[in-house]
């Protein structure tokens, strides 16, 4: 082989193998951006994101709360007020105040509570009851005109008792459950929320969130509810997935509904409207399925005069710490000064013990000056001063000069003014005025007696 082409083999296949090089290090060893698809943290920390971003672009304003208590019932903008996912937990006053909200125009959104073990077989034995008597019904004979009004009257009797007795057991049941009842509007209405069981060959799949229910034919088809909102012309499909509405015994009858009354019901209240729905379509995940999106500005568009939306995010139960300071912040705060004045007290003691200090005696001069001070801004303490330097001053006078003494008091102060060759005047004001209140007057007078002093000591 010749030497070019061997040399050109040679870079080719060096050339090749720094290719291969190049492509697997930005493979394996280079980092790249991937998109991933999830829920943001803003959606993360608000379930009813969606909703509220859908409910702003059609020009409403919205509010999102917590839970029902962080509300003030009594200051609630008219509008709409959806309760996301509460369940059915509500106290009685508060339901009281929303429906007063409610009478008043205003659009309520909510979910029932679950029926309990007591309604449930109450209903149960009433449809069981109800199902035995059409079929003694169904195939009774009738040999004579006579004979079937007699039976028919017998069947129509026996009905009518059953229908009593299952309504006497309501009742019953009703006031049983009265004293723990917690959804006083859904009582209200007459309306409780019940799960349809999967049967045994019907299983969900979770990459398809399938959802099936038994119907009468043995089959399982998928639960998709219509509903026509008044006066549109078309209906909107909702998954409510196996929840749905069920009616207690004397329950009222909605304004309006899904085609079965299963999922949606719409009933009135005062000027108002309180809407009953078996699942909470509204959150992040669910608003994108089906017409949920729709049904939701639907709803909202009920009450006309206003176009306020409230959203409640949750039940209605507070945090520990918030239901702790309502209940009990006068303790709280006693507590935590408590805390505080222990603290305090303690704290003075912690590290090592300091050594003792040692006092120093204080001098003469600093005594007789804190004493100075405090005779100063004592009542009449400037004339104790005053006349104790003037006494001072005219014992050592009558002890170096006594025939001064002899003199009258106005000689006498002339006298010591010529000897000392002070100001008469100034001699007369310190000798017999009173202490000045000026502490300029007070230090000549002062002055004036030392220089009387130190003359007559010479």
């Amino acid at each position: 082989m010749r030497t070019p082409v061997k040399i050109l083999l040679a870079v080719l296949g060096v050339a090749a193998i720094g290719a291969l090089g190049t492509w697997g290090w930005h493979e394996a060893m280079e980092q790249k951006w991937e998109a991933q698809s999830g829920p943001s943290e803003a959606a993360s920390r608000n379930r009813m994101l969606a909703a509220t971003m859908l409910l702003r672009s059609d020009k409403r304003t919205v509010t999102v709360a917590g839970s029902l208590g962080e509300l003030v019932l009594d200051k609630l903008p008219g509008g709409t007020l959806i309760l996301a996912d509460a369940s059915g937990v509500m106290a009685p006053a508060k339901a009281n105040q929303l429906l007063a909200w409610v009478q008043r125009g205003n659009t309520l959104v909510a979910q029932p509570r679950w029926i309990n073990p007591t309604e449930n077989a109450l209903l149960k034995d009433q449809l069981d009851e109800a199902a035995a008597e059409e079929g003694v019904r169904a195939g009774a004979s009738a040999p004579s005109d006579e004979d079937e009004e007699g039976e028919e009257g017998d069947a129509d009797l026996s009905a009518e008792e059953t229908l009593a007795k299952a309504a006497e057991e309501a009742k019953e049941a009703e006031s049983s459950v009265e004293l723990v009842e917690n959804d006083p509007i859904a009582a209200r209405l007459g309306v409780r929320l019940f799960s349809v069981p999967y049967a045994e060959p019907c299983e969900a799949d979770d990459t398809e969130r399938k959802r099936c229910k038994l119907a009468a034919d043995g089959k399982h088809t998928a639960v998709m509810r219509r509903v026509q909102i008044p006066g549109t012309g078309y209906n909107l499909e909702i998954d409510a997935g196996r929840k749905k509405l069920i009616s207690m015994p004397e329950g009222r009858e909605p304004l309006w509904s899904d085609e079965d009354e299963n999922t949606l019901r719409v009933y009135a209240e005062g000027k108002g409207k309180i809407v009953i729905i078996a699942d909470d379509v509204f959150d992040n995940e669910e608003l994108r399925n089906n017409d949920h999106g729709e049904l939701l500005l639907a709803l909202a568009s009920l009450n006309q005069a206003s176009g306020n939306v409230t959203i409640v995010q949750n039940l209605d139960a507070l945090p520990w710490y918030r239901l702790l300071w309502r209940h009990y912040s006068m303790a709280l705060v006693a507590l935590a000064a408590l805390i505080a004045l222990l603290f305090w007290a303690g704290v003075r003691r912690f590290g090592p013990l300091l050594p003792q200090v040692a006092i120093e005696r204080r001098s003469l001069m600093e005594h007789i000056d804190a004493s100075g001070a405090w005779l100063w801004k004592a009542n009449d303490g400037r004339q104790v001063l005053l006349d104790a330097a003037r006494q001072d001053t005219l014992d050592v006078i009558r002890r170096r000069a006594p025939a001064l003494f002899r003199l009258p008091q106005s000689e006498l102060h002339a006298a010591l003014a010529r000897l000392c060759k002070l100001p008469e005047d100034q001699v007369v004001i310190a000798m017999s005025h009173d202490a000045a209140s000026s502490p300029l007057h007070f230090t000549r007078q002062i002055r004036i007696l030392q220089e009387l002093r130190n003359h007559h000591e010479r």
